[in-house]
């Protein structure tokens, strides 16, 4: 049986051409590159466009022509404008799945903890912004005891900036020297978030206690889909809260109660079942499958 075409616009980000994905989709879907000499039928072809180009020349002429046109928003939370014109592809539990086979690719499931503590916590900000300026500020001399990073300052011993692999470069020194982290979610709003990022399945990885910081609900987000918090640690009636200035007030006095010791046994459970859940390859393979193959599948054949 013929797999369905999938169309790419060339020179545009796609979700489906990352090396370490390539042959799952494959499996799938027979993946070109788009060739304004070729004819394509519409019922056996779907055409991705990345989210940012939904609006253009390009898309548009493809879906006055008949064809399917799929937007490729797995990297964005969902987008209301795309409902009624496009197939929106959009996951909120993407994150977990990309990072999860990406950083398996790349050999950090590997990774052994040897700790080491020197400092309370880990805190890698990237892209500078108000409410993060405000973290910062709030933060003060806290931050004398955390590795972390934001705007010009950069974490010990980081790759460069043009590496590829730059914003999820995974350096072991910085979890075995630290012991929680704070996360500073890309998402705080007034009102609740679902859409994580991988700054919060970083530490699910990589054997970390975390407090999140982000919209109110991420905790129970991230239990929903079966990662363990830490409520033996902190307290957590933070993520419940919808004001950003309460929970930042709340989450101050968290980091303040932090005493480091060794971990105990439950915690070390806890750390393992968040290491082992977020890189069980064969559940988050099955996943994908599931939640993002099949209605592609779906869609192509109506």
């Amino acid at each position: 049986m013929s797999k369905i075409k999938m169309i790419l616009r060339p020179n545009e980000f796609s979700s489906f051409t990352s090396c370490y994905l390539e042959e799952f989709w494959k499996q799938y879907f027979d993946i070109e590159w788009f060739d304004t000499d070729k004819f394509y039928h519409a019922d056996s072809t779907l055409f991705v466009v990345w989210h940012c180009n939904a609006n253009d020349s390009y898309s548009q002429n493809l879906k006055s022509l008949g064809y399917k046109v799929v937007i490729d928003n797995l990297w964005e939370q969902s987008d209301k404008e795309f409902k009624n014109n496009y197939y929106e592809l959009t996951n909120n539990q993407w994150f977990w799945y990309n990072e999860s086979l990406w950083w398996q690719f790349l050999g950090y499931h590997n990774y052994i903890p040897k700790k080491n503590y020197k400092k309370k916590s880990l805190m890698t900000i990237n892209r500078a912004k108000t409410e993060r300026d405000i973290i910062i500020d709030r933060l003060g001399t806290r931050l004398e005891n955390f590795i972390w990073s934001y705007k010009d300052k950069r974490l010990p011993d980081d790759v460069s900036c043009d590496d590829p692999n730059y914003q999820r470069f995974f350096n072991p020194d910085w979890y075995d020297t630290t012991w929680m982290s704070l996360v500073i979610e890309s998402s705080i709003n007034p009102e609740r978030c679902s859409f994580l990022t991988e700054k919060t399945y970083k530490p699910c990885a990589y054997y970390h206690p975390f407090v999140v910081l982000g919209s109110a609900g991420m905790l129970q987000t991230i239990k929903s889909q079966g990662f363990e918090t830490f409520d033996n640690l902190f307290d957590e009636s933070y993520d419940k809260l919808e004001s950003f200035d309460q929970r930042l007030s709340l989450i101050l006095d968290v980091i303040d109660s932090v005493q480091i010791d060794h971990y105990d046994i439950l915690t070390l459970q806890k750390l393992t079942h968040n290491h082992n859940h977020f890189f069980d390859q064969k559940l988050v393979k099955q996943r994908i499958i599931n939640e993002i193959v099949e209605p592609l599948l779906e869609y192509a054949e109506t």
